[in-house]
């Protein structure tokens, strides 16, 4: 079931000229489901083009490989047994909200996992100074004359001097010490 989060809706990939096909490779899927039960009671054409729709409607923000698991899942007794044989009231009242529990579980695990994951990476202070870096580009790359007017709006004239001295030094920052350099005339305390 892990596959089937990967993989493309029903929507999205049978939709405008493909709607034919995806009728009958929905088709195909139900009636190989529907005779792996060895009930004598089948189902007539009409039932079946009226399952393959509700298959596409139901399974319309699902994969197809959503489908062919649902389907092999049902037909192994996954969601419980039929003495009665199936119907659609059976395979989507009952069995096509368990799949999709069961779906929702998986799904929640695997966003648990993740975000464990996520949690247990050690994030050091270069990794903050080199994303504080990083961002101060971009925006110094935005509009640089008003970036530097924010950046030393509570500057002292030590500070800059400071600030001036290591951007020097930076050859990233080097290209904007003539900018920073400006801010010596209306910074004089």
């Amino acid at each position: 079931m892990n596959q089937t989060f990967s993989q493309p809706t029903i929507k999205s990939v049978f939709n405008g000229k493909n709607s034919p096909i995806g009728f009958s490779v929905i088709k195909i899927l139900v009636n190989r489901f529907l005779n792996s039960f060895g009930f004598s009671t089948k189902m007539n054409s009409e039932q079946i083009d009226s399952l393959t729709v509700d298959t596409l409607e139901l399974f319309a923000y699902e994969s197809l490989v959503d489908v062919i698991v649902f389907f092999k899942m049902a037909r192994t007794g996954k969601f419980g047994t039929t003495n009665r044989g199936v119907d659609s009231n059976l395979i989507f009242g009952d069995w096509f909200l368990k799949y999709l529990e069961k779906k929702a579980a998986l799904r929640e695990e695997n966003y648990l996992a993740k975000k464990n994951e996520r949690k247990s990476m050690p994030i050091s202070t270069d990794d903050i100074q080199i994303s504080y870096r990083k961002k101060m580009i971009q925006e110094l790359e935005k509009n640089k004359l008003a970036f530097i007017d924010k950046y030393t709006k509570n500057m002292d004239r030590q500070v800059l001097e400071d600030t001036i001295d290591s951007w020097s030094k930076d050859p990233e920052m080097k290209n904007y010490v003539t900018i920073l350099k400006l801010k010596r005339r209306t910074i004089k305390k």
